[in-house]
């Protein structure tokens, strides 16, 4: 049997009247304090799909350092298609999860040959881009009237509106607030939606004094933390041994190194990264990075990106 009309996974949806009221104040907020981020204010599918990516699991400080710098080398997306594995890597280096910058550099060759999809169905199908991406990018590049919910988004919603801690009933409150305007913001909104869950509705000490709308917030004072899943440390990890290597060939004249000299200057960093490496770990670490594209062996050397690439 099918969730009764008006209702979030059983509980009661809000009214439009409601949606729009939050939706106005919450818009008027970010026009007084929005961040002013390097890729807001464009509409260019590209710098908005680059931003996107970078900005999975990685937080926006980090990624304002970088952004500008990676926009540079790469200025169209017919440029980073055409780009080597290697070089990509190489600007990528030190933002984590390596194999988004291989995934963003076959999405851009995909549109180089095929054009932009304007729609979400279309926009999901491109490497790299998930159900959350797709939608992203549709409003802040398309504007289409589509909510997003990443990690803040879910956690003020979760406060402010109650209900169930579900997907799918989040993502209906999203899509619900996005179509509720009206107003040609669809852009601005998923900003808005994403600053306020950074900046305001924090995990801890939320600034519930200063927040534009805590009116019937039943939350208000007394906010309590909304669990995310928590990584694995870094230090011993498989994780962290694969973005050292990368980061060190990424910083060699030629993307190269000796696999002995690469696993002594492993071993050195030893305090950062973990114990030295045994023979069994390095294989499986270094098999895998090569599977997944990030480097490849050859006459005892180290090479970043894919052998079929860059060899």
């Amino acid at each position: 049997m099918g969730r009764p009309a008006g209702t979030l996974d059983g509980v009661s949806a809000p009214s439009i009247a409601r949606l729009r009221q939050v939706r106005e104040k919450l818009l008027a907020w970010y026009d007084r304090e929005h961040r002013d981020f390097p890729w807001r204010g464009t509409r260019d599918p590209y710098a908005v799909l680059v931003s996107e990516v970078m900005l999975q699991q990685t937080q926006a400080s980090r990624v304002a350092e970088r952004f500008g710098r990676f926009m540079e080398r790469f200025p169209t997306v017919a440029s980073l298609a055409a780009a080597p594995g290697s070089a990509v890597l190489e600007a990528w280096s030190g933002l984590g999860y390596n194999r988004r910058a291989l995934s963003l550099r076959v999405a851009a060759a995909t549109v180089t040959r095929d054009g932009w999809p304007t729609d979400i169905a279309g926009l999901q199908r491109l490497p790299g881009v998930g159900p959350y991406t797709a939608r992203a990018l549709a409003s802040l590049a398309f504007d289409l009237p589509v909510g997003v919910v990443d990690t803040n988004v879910r956690r003020w919603f979760l406060r402010r509106f109650g209900g169930a801690d579900a997907p799918r009933a989040l993502q209906e409150l999203a899509d619900g607030l996005a179509a509720a305007g009206g107003d040609g913001r669809s852009a601005d909104w998923t900003h808005a939606t994403m600053e306020f869950g950074a900046a305001v509705c924090r995990s801890r000490a939320p600034h519930c004094e200063s927040c534009p709308i805590a009116d019937g917030c039943p939350s208000r004072g007394q906010a309590a933390i909304v669990p995310v899943p928590r990584q694995a440390p870094m230090h011993g990890s498989d994780r962290g041994y694969r973005g050292a290597i990368v980061r060190l060939l990424s910083s060699r004249v030629g993307h190269a190194m000796p696999a002995r000299s690469l696993r002594a200057r492993l071993s050195a960093d030893e305090p950062i990264l973990g114990p030295a490496l045994d023979d069994a770990r390095w294989s499986r670490i270094v098999d895998a990075l090569e599977r997944d594209g990030l480097i490849h062996r050859i006459d005892g050397q180290v090479r970043l990106g894919a052998a079929t690439i860059d060899a």
